[in-house]
């Protein structure tokens, strides 16, 4: 549940603004080693910043930690002094190292940005089109093809739910990235607003797949 204050009349209303206006964000990156696409936090900043200033909103993030998880804070901020700030989402970087605290800061930035905002961007690629290349792959290629996700019809709706083998591939990313219990359910929370993964759709599951190969 997120906090905000006493009032949200003013913030609503100008998030309502906000959202008519803004349009589904391009990627603009690529993660050479998953062959995954994405949009990112700048990107998504420079796209939405002017959107915001029109209508009297700012969004500030907070980035934490106890020196094992790093956590953001991110809050939306209207010019009558109205606010909303979201549950901090918490990370536990694959190294603990300025490098792996930065990245992982980012990454949180990224999607907490996204939610807060109910941004669109777009179909994330997680990696289902390399395997769909027509091949001469070698073996390196081949190894590199069969760790990504399993494939989904490309006419799937976002409507339709989660499918079994999405679900049994973000419990094998889950595992791999030694990733606990509250931080995996805090990650569906941040990308769907629900508490379950079987309650997620394809796209949502996308996403969080998209976030579990980043980490």
């Amino acid at each position: 549940m997120c906090n905000k204050s006493d009032s949200i009349a003013k913030i609503a209303a100008a998030l309502v603004a906000f959202s008519a206006e803004v349009k589904s964000i391009t990627h603009d990156a690529e993660n050479p080693h998953f062959r995954s696409q994405y949009t990112s936090l700048d990107h998504m900043i420079d796209e939405t910043k002017p959107i915001l200033a029109k209508h009297g909103l700012s969004v500030m993030q907070f980035p934490g930690g106890d020196g094992d998880r790093i956590t953001v804070r991110t809050m939306v901020i209207h010019n009558s002094g109205e606010w909303i700030e979201s549950e901090p989402l918490i990370l536990k970087p694959t190294k603990l190292d300025p490098q792996g605290a930065g990245s992982a800061i980012t990454y949180a930035r990224r999607y907490s940005y996204a939610a807060a905002l109910s941004l669109s961007l777009g179909d994330d690629d997680d990696g289902n089109s390399v395997s769909q290349q027509p091949a001469q792959r070698t073996p390196q290629n081949q190894s590199r093809a069969s760790t990504h996700a399993p494939q989904e019809n490309s006419n799937s709706v976002t409507s339709q739910l989660i499918s079994q083998a999405q679900i049994n591939y973000c419990h094998k990313l889950k595992k791999e990235k030694d990733i606990n219990d509250d931080d995996f359910g805090r990650m569906v929370v941040e990308i769907s607003g629900k508490e379950s993964i079987k309650d997620m759709t394809k796209k949502e599951a996308s996403e969080l797949i998209n976030l579990l190969n980043s980490i």
